[in-house]
């Protein structure tokens, strides 16, 4: 049944098909200790619910109506979703993101229907926190839902170390800090699938950015500058044509690995195929960064 599209002047865009009817649904459910359903996603009337899939778009900074008579709005510029919601739902400009709303701020106000204080996003595109030796770090706002402030890097040489273990999302609604609860919970709890492209906070990040290749590993002897050979402590992983970055700050440098030998200070080490420029004393850290392919993240998926 085709119903007219509503429009109206507003600064963010929320589109929700059929949420809410989803959202209680599902909340009856929970209140009342159901199960989800045997037969699959169930979003209310007992499993006949006319609701067969609910489509959530986000968008920041989107205006519904002309801001000037002679110019398209935004959403005039985007015919192809204008007509979808045309056809197939009713568009309201009733959305009121919070006072004061930023990107991050917003969106998550939206998806949750908790002001910041809930979520532990206030001002927020970022925040700072402050390191248990009383130094302060920045931190940013757009995270997998389930992260942490500040979880350090390996993948560094040295490795950062963490600043702020405490959730992201953080709500002390039990009196203790914990991570807030996520949007999909009441469709997944509802026997559901629930996807997310894109949006603040619920998309499943790949963390292969922070996955050695190889090593860390560190010379197993001093290196002198000119040298294209270097003994290191392990082999393991280092393989003929990676990258590979011999010591830290200013005295690093990367170069191509030519041949892969042994390992210990007796062995044939790593050849690379152009000579290293600097000197560099046993001890100092061998690694190289690029990710393994097809190496799995933290959620077990592959990339």
């Amino acid at each position: 049944m085709k119903t007219r599209l509503k429009v109206g002047g507003a600064i963010a865009l929320v589109v929700a098909l059929a949420i809410t009817a989803a959202a209680s649904g599902a909340a009856s459910r929970r209140s009342s200790g159901r199960s989800p359903s045997s037969q699959g996603c169930d979003l209310g009337n007992g499993g006949n619910s006319r609701i067969k899939h609910v489509i959530y778009l986000q968008f920041d900074n989107t205006h519904l109506l002309r801001d000037r008579s002679n110019f398209a709005s935004d959403l005039e510029l985007m015919p192809h979703l204008k007509n979808f919601l045309a056809d197939n739902g009713t568009l309201s400009d009733n959305e009121h993101t919070i006072l004061i709303s930023h990107t991050a701020g917003g969106i998550l106000s939206s998806l949750t229907g908790l002001y910041p204080d809930r979520t532990g996003q206030a001002v927020s595109n970022s925040y700072g926190f402050f390191r248990a030796n009383g130094s302060v770090g920045f931190s940013s706002s757009f995270k997998y839902w389930t992260d942490v402030t500040d979880a350090g890097n390996p993948a560094t040489i040295p490795p950062t170390p963490p600043g702020d273990l405490s959730p992201n999302m953080v709500t002390g609604d039990s009196g203790q800090p914990k991570t807030t609860p996520a949007p999909w919970v009441p469709y997944t709890r509802a026997g559901c699938d629930v996807g997310n492209v894109s949006t603040a906070n619920a998309v499943l990040e790949n963390n292969n950015a922070i996955v050695f290749g190889a090593g860390p590993t560190v010379t197993a002897a001093a290196a002198s500058a000119g040298d294209t050979n270097v003994k290191v402590a392990s082999v393991g992983g280092f393989q003929v044509g990676m990258q590979a970055t011999i010591d830290t700050g200013a005295n690093a440098e990367t170069r191509t690995i030519q041949t892969v030998g042994t390992g210990g200070a007796g062995g044939t080490g790593i050849t690379f195929t152009a000579p290293l420029t600097h000197a560099h004393a046993a001890g100092a850290p061998v690694a190289t960064n690029v990710p393994t392919p097809g190496a799995p993240n933290k959620y077990g998926k592959r990339q």
